[in-house]
This record gives C-alpha cells, structure tokens and sequence, in this order.
C-alpha cells in the first residue's frame, strides 16, 4: 500500500474520511495534519505517495500548497477535500494538477474513484522508472561539464576553478584574485578568450548540470536549484526557462516521455 496523509482543519473531517476509505487496499493514511504549513513542510521532506488535501486551511489554504508542491516539482498526488461545491475551486485545483475533488459530507464511491485513479498513476510512474533505471545502467551518474580550453593561462586558470567552483557563490572578483590579477582585466580577457562573458559561462554550467539532474534523478527541483548554485527557487527557475525555452518540470517531464 502507498503511504497518504490528510491535511484538514477539522478532527471530524479526518476521522470521516479514514472511515470511509478502510477497507481498500491502494493506499494507508498514514500521518494527519491541521494548517497548511506544517502539511508543506512534511510534503517537502517526505513526498507521501497522496495527500488529502482542504480547500481552506490556517496558515496557507489547500490551493497554495498544490502550486507550491506544483512549482517544487514534488511528486505527490493530490485529492482536494471542500465543503464548498464551487466549480471556480475545482477548477483551479485542476489546474494545479490536483487528479480528484471530493465534497463533504465524503462518498465511498466518489474517494475509491479518485484513489483509482492515483494508485494508477503511480502504478505507471513506477513502471517509467524501472524502464529509466534500466537504460541508463550503462551511463555515467556523474555530470561532467563540458570542457573549455584557452591558451591565455589566466584565462584558463578562470576556467577550472569556475568548473569545480560553479556550484558555489563565486563571482569574477573571486576569479581575479584567484589568478592575482584586476578584475576588470579579469573581465576583460575572459571575454575575448571565450567569446562570452563570465556570468553567461557560470550560468550555463548551472543549468546544464541541473538540466542533467532533472533527466537523471528524482531529487525535486527545489534541491537541484540549491544543488547547483541557485538559493532562490523561483530565480532558478526564471533562469532555467530562459536558457532552455521551458520550466524546469516540463524540461523533466518531456525528458522522462523520450525514456
């Protein structure tokens, strides 16, 4: 069985629902929570296989957490749980890749369809995976960025430390005192031996490895951002689109279709 956890505001709501589901077998509610917030944070260190999730919460509302989980690339399913029968709720659930909306007071029926639905989901996201693990057994698991040359020694002195340094807070200034030399002479000659500037090189080792990352892990996007150097997310994320034309789970997403 799959692990699933149920984040409601409302002890009833949560006793309610595991009544209702028992005697299945895809998945066991595991774990509860009461604010959104605290139901994030275990998501994030946990990634249950479901979560149960309110419309309305203390601290963040069930909407919130589905775009955060969403953005974060995580990869836990989502069954929306409102009292409310709005269709603008169901609506903006699905977008967020919520896979059922169920209204209290619960139907059996109404659960076991949408807990279908999610236990087949996972069935094939496992299969893909098996399949993946496969083709890649003959691949190397460790990213090697691509390798620049310059017969100016500085200049390639800049280019090795920055391929062992990119995933750290490193700038041009670091560079030239690496080398012993001004930094805007650093600057300088960076450019007109590679062609581009310092910034752009640095960038785009980032991304590679993370774009690496994304086709060769399942660590969630918000770890490989940090992985590589990005302490901001959503920056990352700007960045990633910029440099590869899409987000960074959509760039996972096609890589995992091309398995």
């Amino acid at each position: 069985m799959y692990q699933a956890i149920v984040i409601d505001d409302e002890k009833w709501v949560v006793k309610s629902l595991i009544a209702t589901i028992k005697n299945q077998d895809y998945f066991e509610i595991t774990t509860e929570f009461y604010d959104g917030l605290s139901g994030l944070e275990y998501i994030r260190i946990h990634q249950p296989a479901l979560a149960f999730v309110d419309v309305r919460l203390p601290g963040m509302g069930g909407l919130e957490i589905l775009q955060a989980a969403h953005a974060e690339g995580l990869s836990t399913l989502f069954i929306m749980i409102s009292g409310h029968a709005e269709f603008a709720y169901a609506q903006k659930a699905m977008f967020h890749n919520a896979i059922g909306y169920c209204l209290k007071p619960f139907s059996r029926s109404e659960l076991m369809d949408s807990m279908q639905k999610a236990y087949q989901l996972l069935q094939e996201q496992e299969q893909k995976t098996e399949n993946k693990e496969v083709s890649l057994e003959e691949q190397p698991n460790i990213f090697h960025p691509q390798h620049l040359t310059s017969s100016h020694k500085s200049v390639q002195m800049m280019i090795d430390y920055t391929e062992k340094h990119y995933q750290e807070d490193i700038s041009i200034q670091n560079l030239a005192e690496y080398c012993s030399i001004n930094p805007n002479y650093a600057s300088q000659i960076f450019r007109q031996e590679t062609g581009g500037t310092f910034v752009s090189y640095l960038t785009s080792l980032r991304i590679e490895h993370a774009a690496w990352l994304l086709a060769h892990s399942d660590q969630t996007v918000f770890a490989i951002a940090t992985q590589v150097g990005y302490s901001d997310y959503f920056y990352f994320a700007k960045v990633f689109k910029k440099v590869k034309g899409c987000t960074p789970t959509a760039y996972r997403k096609d890589s995992e279709e091309h398995v």
